[in-house]
């Protein structure tokens, strides 16, 4: 059991204490990844005298830069030269989400602090502080519970409003997921003082469609496949795909909630498609509580939540992985 307390007083010393401090988040971040650690960083920066430091194996992902003009991210951040007296992750539940980041630096995480901030279940815990609340919807609700702890609310202006903001908005599909909450709202709504860019944030998350990125989600919506009447719906990507349609896996994030789950008689759906090294990745959304993803996906290594997990394959075939798949979830429902 992890105390949280004093997880959250230990790590306001090391803040304190600290003079060289590398942020990392996993690879393939997604919008939890990267608000939680962006926005996080634009508070420390206002902050003490210590060096910061942001790292991941890509830079901002394009879909996140109209709300940021700098480029924070240094892949291939050089850890021998800094030197860090302490290291923060976002959003991992294990080692293998930091790829090459970790083995290459392997001396500096074995040897330096390492605090870890997340809310997955499947969180390893191999961190020397975790600050690990699986309560929370995100890893930006622990990051926003954690800087109110330290009272560093005074420091929130509008760019790092609209992190927060864009965090709720991508976190609970509009405020319409079922992790919507009353908190989400009176956060929301105190946002709203700093006069965060709202509107951009909607029409660039929601509004604004590439025309490649809909010629794919063409593609996979004429293909569907279902059984159990409709509850189970899903199909398949291949890497061969993303290059007719010159798009990348990074397209289909929000295909699966703007027209999948649309579908009256959905009780889960997933999408299996091909990474660029060749690995096969699930994605898995339930409309309902009648099957627990956690639960399920726990089967395989990924990322699980109840209602929204993934996990990835490596050296299987991908019709040997679907099969599988198919077969454990006609037997749930």
């Amino acid at each position: 059991m992890i105390d949280l307390i004093k997880e959250k007083e230990i790590f306001k010393k090391l803040l304190k204490d600290s003079k060289k401090i590398i942020l990392v988040n996993h690879r393939r971040m997604d919008p939890d990844a990267f608000w939680s650690l962006s926005w996080f960083y634009y508070i420390l920066k206002q902050l003490w005298e210590h060096e910061l430091f942001v790292t991941n194996e890509e830079t901002t992902p394009e879909s996140f830069k109209f709300l940021n003009d700098e480029e924070i991210f240094t892949p291939n951040l050089d850890f021998d030269k800094i030197k860090p007296d302490l290291i923060i992750t976002f959003d991992v539940a294990s080692i293998e989400q930091l790829w090459e980041i970790y083995t290459n630096n392997l001396n500096y995480f074995k040897n330096t602090l390492w605090v870890n901030l997340d809310h997955h279940i499947s969180n390893e815990l191999f961190w020397n502080i975790n600050i690990v609340d699986t309560s929370c919807s995100s890893t930006c609700e622990i990051v926003w519970d954690l800087i109110k702890d330290l009272n560093y609310t005074h420091l929130v202006n509008q760019k790092i409003s609209s992190f927060l903001l864009a965090w709720l908005i991508t976190d609970t599909n509009s405020f319409f997921n079922s992790n919507t909450s009353p908190k989400a709202f009176l956060t929301a709504s105190e946002l709203m003082f700093y006069k965060p860019k709202h509107q951009e944030i909607i029409i660039n998350f929601f509004k604004k469609k590439p025309y490649n990125r809909l010629k794919l989600w063409g593609e996979i919506l004429k293909s569907l496949k279902d059984i159990k009447d409709s509850k189970i719906v899903w199909n398949i990507v291949p890497k061969s795909l993303f290059i007719q349609t010159q798009t990348t896996n990074k397209d289909i994030t929000w295909l699966l909630d703007e027209f999948l789950m649309t579908i009256n008689t959905l009780e889960v759906w997933f999408l299996l498609y091909e990474l660029d090294d060749w690995s096969i990745k699930w994605t898995f959304r339930a409309k309902s509580d009648l099957i627990d993803l956690s639960l399920f996906c726990s089967n395989w290594w990924g990322w699980w939540h109840k209602r929204a997990s993934w996990f990835i394959v490596n050296w299987k075939n991908i019709y040997e992985v679907e099969s599988e798949v198919i077969n454990k979830l006609s037997a749930l429902i």
